[in-house]
Parts: structure tokens; sequence; C-alpha cells
């Protein structure tokens, strides 16, 4: 028997009792194929042609009369709208170009079988005499449109790049359904045999899309019962699952427990007895046949909905639930009110200055001891809401090793490096109390929580691999997060152990908010799922996406979603115009909230220069060799404080990173996830930098004042609400806020120079009988600047070079 079939590429599950088989080129006899089901002797029942559609939909074209109908379902991308967007055709036969606006590679929409198409019809010997022929998919804004590396003619070229291949023996007419004889349960196997009198091929039948349909209403997880616990655990292709269980950490009166399947997909064992603060692993038994799986029945695996976690490696605790006090209610600050620091655990508290152990140094203990000091940092900074970088369980691999927290292995537990005694879950009574005394702080705390990839031990790969992970044709994890593999957001009982963890941070640690890491790999479809199951709970949660990935960016489609998105385009943008590179267009853009195309809604854009990734602000900005900022120059100074107070002038949310106001610098250093030396806040930097300090503190008081709302809009502002001013000459500008005094009779009017030259501005356009300077570059005094104020020559504004300034109009 030959090894590698001729004649059958692929064969995939579609049901219980269906199937799908792909021959290596099209059918073109009015006879069905010679193909059998399992030993030979029995034919594929409703065996006929597919819908060319069905390869269509992943290939990107079929044959049709003559013609190749490239096509694409205008749904077929959740973070791109194609339904807005011009769509063309590329490839060798318009050498890569086909001239956007050209009508003749334009594809047209199309309804198919009641389906929303673009598709270009051409004729065949117009695209090549070769039998294959390379092609993509651009839009009309010149944006490539990713191919799939699981498409089945997905080649790639020597610069990596993915494209579609043509091939004119391959069309579509190629693709077999049928009903195998019985139906299988989701772990079950399945032959499919070609046997012609020349040769006798086979086929292993995998899961193909089917499996990501599986769902289940039971309730995953250990939960308390009248007499016991019940343990249920989510494995669709298992062949066996087991409970190992014990109440002593060194194992020594381990139990194994056969669970048994309490429907097609979860697997069930009830234990009478109280087994709280227990430890547990589970064993699953998978598919043997299946060369891409990773079923293990020797690995110890996790439950993904352990609420503790001793370690990294485990063992789960065993919590009874109905024993965990709930939180008490706090409202946060409205979005368009809230002024963010991003931070970390340890950061905050290595330097701390407080008597603190070296274990409440390590993590939420001593953390909310920090935050009920009177000197606690982001309280003097005056921020309402904190993003605590990553607190769920991830995998460093001992307690004393610094993380950043972006691999995580399990989504309900809140780290066990930073609780002080994890065999006994005190992270639950710890993180309680750190959310807590934030509240007390009239602080929010935001959570970065990280749900598009899986950390290391891959616990998930073992329930089940193709479930839960994006796999290439030959089993491989696509790795678009760069992190390893990519999770299969949108399988449903992914989606629902996404909302359910969420959920159990709201209301077992009454968590205000998230912000989702590298959210394009989550998806909107995934997204707008999660905003439903949250809202439901709690309709004031903030919810903010990082939108972008290694695989595309989505923060458009996010306008009409309640998502608000971390503006990228702000980020790169502010750093080069501080340092003159910018231009007057683009600062007003940014200033007025990227209302233009980002947001829908002001609080839509989260305006930041700086997180935890890549450099940090002064090193990105600094005059020093290097991108060393330690010692920052005048200049770097100077353009620090011009970004502070554009970022408080800016519409949206703002947020700022730990350390900016001390002018922290990591030496150069732009990736520092495992530096928790160059991390750590040095607090003496705050004396030797008071002035920036204080100017940081004072515009963020101003942002929360009175005056100040005119700055912090809930709704989106009538097109006079601002009156732009520009330079012809160069980037300087103007700004000013309730133009239309729809907000009452005072208004504001910022101005910037960020160049080497004084400039001038005409402000013959502003409305006003009284202008009272209120800040510059280095002070702000709400009730008006007394000396060294700018200068003001009839209509002329004189900004002096790398100067910025604040007015109230009356």
């Amino acid at each position: 028997m030959s090894q590698k079939a001729r004649h059958i590429i692929s064969a995939s599950w579609t049901s219980p009792q269906t199937g799908i088989v792909s021959l290596s080129k099209d059918w073109l006899s009015k006879k069905l194929p010679p193909l059998y089901w399992g030993d030979g002797s029995t034919s594929l029942s409703k065996l006929k042609l597919a819908s060319p559609l069905v390869y269509a939909d992943l290939s990107g074209y079929y044959s049709e009369e003559g013609m190749i109908v490239f096509c694409m379902r205008e749904d077929r991308y959740s973070n791109i709208d194609l339904s807005s967007k011009e769509l063309y055709i590329a490839g060798t036969f318009n050498n890569w170009n086909p001239r956007i606006g050209n009508a003749l590679w334009r594809m047209r929409k199309t309804v198919i079988a009641g389906q929303n198409y673009l598709t270009l019809r051409i004729e065949k010997n117009r695209l090549s005499r070769r039998s294959k022929v390379a092609f993509k998919f651009i839009t009309g804004n010149g944006d490539w449109l990713e191919v799939s590396a699981g498409a089945p003619n997905c080649v790639t070229d020597s610069n990596g790049n993915r494209n579609y291949t043509y091939n004119k023996y391959v069309t579509g007419q190629h693709i077999f359904t049928f009903t195998t004889p019985q139906p299988i349960d989701n772990g079950g196997q399945g032959i499919i045999r070609w046997v012609d009198g020349l040769s006798d091929e086979e086929a292993l039948m995998l899961p193909g899309e089917y499996i990501h349909s599986i769902y289940s209403h039971l309730e995953p997880g250990v939960h308390r019962s009248s007499d016991g616990y019940t343990f249920r655990l989510f494995a669709p292709r298992a062949s066996a699952v087991k409970l190992r269980i014990f109440r002593e950490i060194d194992e020594s009166d381990t139990k194994i427990v056969d669970l048994e399947r309490a429907d097609a997909a979860m697997w069930e064992v009830a234990l009478k007895g109280d087994w709280a603060n227990a430890f547990y692993f589970y064993h699953v038994h998978g598919a043997a046949l299946d060369p891409q799986s990773a079923f293990d029945p020797n690995i110890r695996i996790v439950d993904p909905y352990a609420y503790a976690m001793v370690s990294a490696m485990g063992p789960g605790i065993v919590i009874d639930e109905t024993k965990i006090p709930t939180p008490d209610l706090f409202q946060p600050p409205c979005w368009h009110d809230l002024i963010v620091m991003e931070t970390h655990v340890r950061d905050l508290l290595q330097h701390a200055p407080l008597k603190l152990t070296e274990k409440e140094r390590m993590g939420f203990s001593g953390l909310s001891k920090w935050i009920r000091h009177p000197e606690f940092y982001p309280s003097k900074m005056g921020v309402n809401a904190v993003e605590l970088q990553p607190i769920q369980q991830f995998d460093t691999p001992t307690k004393d090793v610094y993380g950043w927290g972006y691999m995580p292995v399990n989504w309900f537990s809140p780290s066990s490096h930073y609780a002080e005694e994890p065999e006994q879950a005190s992270q639950i009574a710890e993180f309680q109390d750190v959310v807590k005394a934030f509240h007390e702080r009239g602080m929010a705390v935001i959570l970065d929580v990280v749900y598009n990839h899986y950390g290391e031990p891959n616990y998930l790969q073992f329930i089940d691999k193709r479930y839960y992970f994006e796999l290439s044709p030959d089993g491989h994890y696509m790795n678009w997060s760069g992190c390893g593999n990519t999770l299969y957001s949108s399988a449903p009982m992914a989606q629902r152990l996404i909302a359910d963890s969420l959920l159990w941070l709201m209301k077992t640690y009454g968590v205000d908010g998230f912000r989702f890491d590298l959210a394009e790999l989550i998806g909107k479809d995934t997204l707008s799922f999660i905003e439903k199951e949250l809202k439901a709970v709690n309709p004031a949660v903030i919810l903010i996406a990082e939108p972008w990935s290694f695989r595309g960016h989505i923060a458009y489609n996010l306008r009409s979603t309640g998502f608000a998105s971390w503006n990228d385009g702000y980020r790169e943008f502010i750093r080069k115009y501080v340092k003159g590179e910018g231009n007057a267009e683009g600062i007003l853009y940014f200033l007025t909230g990227s209302l233009d195309h980002l947001s829908a809604w002001p609080a839509q854009s989260v305006n930041y220069v700086e997180s935890h990734d890549d450099s940090c602000w002064m090193d990105s900005i600094t005059e020093n060799p290097e991108k060393d900022g330690r010692n920052p120059t005048f200049l770097d100074r100077r353009r620090t404080h011009l970004m502070m107070a554009t970022l408080m002038m800016s519409i949206g949310i703002p947020m700022i990173a730990e350390g900016q106001d001390m002018l922290r610098s990591k030496q150069g250093n732009s990736n520092t996830y495992l530096r928790g030396d160059l991390n750590a806040l040095n607090y003496k930097r705050q004396q030797r930098y008071p002035a920036t300090h204080d100017y940081f503190r004072a515009w963020i008081a101003f942002r929360q004042s009175e005056l100040g709302a005119l700055l912090r809009l809930g709704d989106k502002p009538n097109a006079g609400y601002f009156t732009r001013i520009s330079n012809s000459e160069n980037s300087s500008i103007g700004l000013v806020y309730n133009a239309d005094e729809t907000r009452g009779g005072l208004k504001l009017l910022y101005c910037i120079n960020p160049h080497s030259f004084t400039s001038h501005l005409k402000i013959d356009a502003v409305q006003c009988r009284q202008m009272v300077q209120i800040a510059d570059h280095e002070r702000l005094a709400p009730g008006g600047l007394s000396t060294a104020t700018m200068e003001r020559h009839g209509d002329m504004l004189e900004l002096p070079p790398y100067s910025c300034a604040l007015w109230i109009l009356s």
C-alpha cells in the first residue's frame, strides 16, 4: 500500500456524520471517483461534487465556463470591513501592480448563494500560460489582505510573504462531500480510501473547521455541590480523562479518578466530601491517529478554570467559591474623565520608600501597604486609574524571577509569584485587598490581559491543540503573536473561557476594566462577544484594545464597538513632532481626538507616548548617544514638557507610563521584559528633576479641574467646537477649544512651537474679550501667570523656540 496518497489530498469532518474530501486535481469524469470508507469495502453514501464556493472561500478563486472567478466574501476578515472598500487582484500576471483605480483589476460586488462577495471574472488565457500563478488581494488603500496559512493553495515566497496560487488543474471541481456509514463522537477516527484497481490509497479524516463549532452548555471548572464537589473539563476529542487529586502537597495521598462524558464534549466526576484546598491535575487521553495532536496521558494538566495555582507548573487548588467574600461596589470615573498610569506590581514596590519585608516587596501584600501609604506615587501624581501589567498566573519559573507577565498559563488565578503563601491560595485574598486599596484611593483598576496566546506549560494544547490554537495545514502553530502560538479565540468554548475568566475577575476582585494585549488576534467578533457579556454585569466596565498584532490592525474596525484603542499613531507622531519633524495637520488631528478616522467618540482614543514595550519615552527622544537617557539634556527635558502639555490637551483618554515624570531611562534597552533592575522605579529621580515632576502633577490636576472639562468630552463635539490655527511656514499651531461656546462662555487656546526658532501665529480668528495665560512649557498656574508671559503684537502671538502656552479666553 502506498504511504502517500496520489489522488487524495485531504479529508475532514464537517459534522459527526458528514465529511469532505479534496482530490489532487479537478475530477472531470461523469462517474463518481472510487472513494470508500474504512477498509475499502463500503462505498461513501451521498457522494457528490461540492459547490465551487467551498473551495473559493478557502482559495480565493474557482472556475466557471472557461472563466476564472476571483472572489472574496465580504465578511471573510473580521478585522477589515470589505463592504466599504475597493478591492483589487494583483499577481504575477500584472506584475503585482493592479494600478489602484484601474477598473481592469477591480473586483465587483456580487451576491452568490445569498452571500455578499467581491468578484472579478477573467478569461483563463489572460492570466498566464503557466499552470500555476501566484496572486493576492489588495484594498484601494494599498493594504494587502493576509493569506491564511491554512489556505489549501497558500505558498510562501522567498521574502516570507504568503500568497495564493491559481492552479489551472485545481479550480473547485476536485472537492466532494459525503455521509459516513455511522455517526462518530468528537474523538472518533475515520479513514477514506481510494481504490481503482491500480492504486489503493488512504487518508485519515481530520477534524477540519467542524471542531470549532463544538460547544457545551455545562459549566466547566470545579464547583461545590450539596454533598461534595463536581469537577468538569471541556475536552471534545478526548478518549479518556482522569483526575489526580491529593490533599498533601507531597502527593502522598494521591487519588486517581476517572471522569465520564457528561455530554459530547464535557467530562465530569462528582466527589463526595470536603475537598476545599485540595490540589489537583487532569490527565487527558486522546486520538492517537491524529499526527498533529498533542495528547499525552502522562502530562499533568492544570485546569484552565482553576481559581488558584501553587505555581506555573501547578497544581491547581480546589476553592470553595461560596466562601470568597464579595467585593464592595465601586463607581469608576467615566471614561472621558480617566487619566491612566500603566505600571507593574514589582516596579512600584522595589524601591518604594516604606518599610516592607523582602516577601512583601515581591507582590500583592506589599502593594496593598504601599497603596495605603500617604506618599503612594500614583496617588501623588493625581491619576485616577492604574493599568496593571498582567497579574494572571504567568510562566516565569520561580517566584524570584522578574517578568512582565505576558505568557499566561491560567486566566482565573492571580499569579502565585505575587502571593505570600501560594500553597494556601493566599493570592485570592491578597489581590482582593490590592483592588480594595486602590478603590479606597478613588482609583479604578484596569488589568492588562493576554488572550491572544498561551505560555508554557501550554496546558491547552494537551487538552486539544486543534480546538484551541491557530494551526498551519501541517499542524504547526501560527505565530502571529510573536510568542510561539495564537489562540483560536473564535472557537465557542475559547470565547467562553475568555469571558468567564474576565467575569470572575470582575465579580470576585472588583476589577473595573481590561486592556487586551494584541487584540487584533482576538478579533472584532470575539471582542464584541466579550463586550456584551461583561456589560451585562457592569455597563461601566472599561474596555481597551491594543488593536494590532504581527498580522494586522483593527482600530478602525473597532469604531462601531464599545472598545477604546491604544493610539499607536499618536505615540509615533508625538515622538517626532516634539523634535520638529511633524506637521500641522498631524498635530491638530491628534489634539482633536483622532475623530476624523480612528475614533467615533472622544474617549475611544487612548493617547500615549510610552508603554512597557520598546524604548521608553526618554530613551526614544534623547539627544544622548545609544538612546541612553539617564542624564537628559536641556532639550530632552523641554521636549518632555511639550509632550506632557500636549497629551493633557488632547481629546481622548490620556495614559502616562510609570516614571515619565522622573524622566526615567532604561539605559537604551528597548526590551526589558526580564529586566526588573531597569524597570524598577527610582523614586529619587523625583528629587533630581522636581520641576518636571511637578509639571506633570500640575497638568494632571488641570485636566481634572472644572475648566479641564472642556477637554474631557463624553460626546463627539460639533464641527465648530474647535478653531484651528496654523503657520504655513512650519508646524507650530494653535487650537481653540469650545470655540462655539456650546459648553459655556469660557474657551481655551493652546499653542505649541516645537522648533529651534521663534514662530508667530495669527490669531485674528479667535473671538474673545480677554486672554489670560495660565501655562507655558515650565509652569501651570490656573489663576494666571503674572510674569514672563508670551508676547502678543496685535493679532500675532510670538512663540519662543521649544515652547507651548495655554490661555483662558473669555
